[in-house]
């Protein structure tokens, strides 16, 4: 079967869409759970993060090493954050910026229900599969990324959140959100540059500043909730 990434023809392994570290802390509890809003339930418990045939071992190889990995070693949040403040830190760029590309582009090209609000086109699915296979960042207008620290009632960076990746609309962009690692991520895909979204993101000198958003003022937890809250636990 075709690799949706180097495009070659060969066997597939089973792919997580969202690297399985990003999990880890969700582990600690024994147990997940997947909010889909789907049948009487509208969730269901999981085991591990969600996969699909679609690397093959090379691709899945690459991403690890090149951008999984150095992100691990960068994303140092703090333990806690005030509450509409912001936290600056600088990261490696490229690394940085093409590991949430990774992560969009992996989303795009499932067939998984969990990321069906992601759907880059033609023209920027194949833009952002060559920017990764090549280690290129792109211009910074290019894909901008803009984050949120997700804090939990405790004032803690919440790291036990992973949701689907929802779309909006900003000025006329386009711009796919999701929450992982402690943060809720956005990334602009666009042909045109919007200068407005990309001074308040990430920099080329790696610079990022964040404000700490209480969880249950962002939109998709708050639907979550609501989701749970109608849901039959047994």
């Amino acid at each position: 079967m075709q690799c949706r990434l180097c495009l070659e023809d060969r066997k597939l392994s089973d792919s997580h869409i969202i690297p399985e570290f990003l999990y880890k802390d969700l582990y600690k509890n024994h147990r997940m759970m997947e909010i889909n809003g789907r049948k009487k339930k509208g969730w269901k418990t999981l085991q591990k993060g969600v996969r699909e045939k679609l690397l093959c071992a090379d691709c899945e190889s690459l991403l690890n090493l090149e951008y999984e990995i150095p992100f691990q070693m960068q994303w140092l949040t703090p333990e806690s954050i005030t509450q509409y403040t912001t936290h600056t830190a600088v990261y490696d760029y490229p690394t940085f910026k093409l590991f949430h590309l990774s992560i969009l582009f992996r989303a795009s090209v499932s067939s998984l229900p969990a990321f069906q609000e992601v759907n880059l086109g033609v023209v920027h699915e194949e833009r952002i599969r060559k920017m990764i296979l090549s280690k290129d960042p792109g211009l910074n207008w290019e894909y901008p990324i803009q984050a949120l620290a997700v804090i939990n009632g405790y004032g803690k960076v919440e790291k036990r959140v992973i949701t689907s990746p929802i779309s909006r609309r900003f000025q006329n962009h386009i711009a796919y959100g999701q929450i992982y690692g402690g943060a809720m991520w956005w990334i602009m895909v666009s042909s045109h540059r919007n200068d407005r979204f990309c001074k308040e993101g990430l920099q080329p000198s790696g610079q990022i500043t964040m404000m700490a958003i209480p969880w249950n003022e962002i939109g998709v937890m708050q639907d979550a909730s609501k989701m749970v809250k109608r849901a039959p636990l047994k």
